[in-house]
């Protein structure tokens, strides 16, 4: 059933089914928190439960005409908005790669690469949303910001591995440690 849903979200252009699976996605990403909930929280554990931004794997131009939207960014929006967390759209993917379905495991990995870069305000948006930011965290320095990075499908992991070099290499450049959590609603 799952995968006749996200066929008809993701290639039959129904949005509706956008809010359903956000729900898919926002009770596994509780159930992930509950279980860290239980363990005695180091760095990284006690890092899932203070996300600061909810970003999204972009598309390219090309796949946002075709499809008209981009499902990982309805999923995510649906995560920020369901555990009031901003979105901010941090990465772009300015050329097309194609489909990866139909790629091996080295020709996606080769593919994605170069495919994404960061949005020309990332840091701004960073640093706009830890001025306005609740988390005192936040507030008080910029120096380590936890994103949630939502997708739709997990194959081989190339994608999400290209958008968090991407990200890191970048925050890195201003002095500022990124923890990266990433979350799928599906694994092919």
């Amino acid at each position: 059933m799952m995968k006749e849903w996200i066929g008809q979200f993701k290639y039959r252009g129904n949005e509706k089914f956008g809010p359903l699976l956000g729900e898919i996605m926002n009770r596994a990403y509780q159930a992930m928190r509950h279980e860290f909930a239980g363990h005695k929280c180091n760095r990284i554990k006690q890092s899932l439960w203070d996300v600061d931004i909810v970003t999204c794997v972009p598309v390219s131009e090309k796949r946002l005409t075709e499809r008209g939207f981009n499902q990982a960014e309805i999923l995510a929006e649906e995560i920020a908005k369901r555990n009031k967390l901003p979105f901010l759209p941090l990465l772009v993917r300015p050329q097309d790669t194609g489909k990866q379905s139909f790629k091996s495991k080295n020709e996606r990995m080769n593919t994605m690469n170069n495919a994404f870069s960061v949005h020309p305000n990332m840091m701004n948006s960073m640093k706009s949303f830890s001025l306005r930011a609740e988390s005192q965290r936040a507030m008080e320095h910029m120096h380590s910001v936890t994103i949630l990075l939502v997708d739709d499908i997990y194959t081989t992991g190339s994608t999400l591995q290209a958008c968090t070099r991407v990200l890191r290499e970048k925050a890195l450049e201003q002095g500022v440690h990124l923890a990266i959590f990433c979350l799928t609603l599906a694994r092919s």
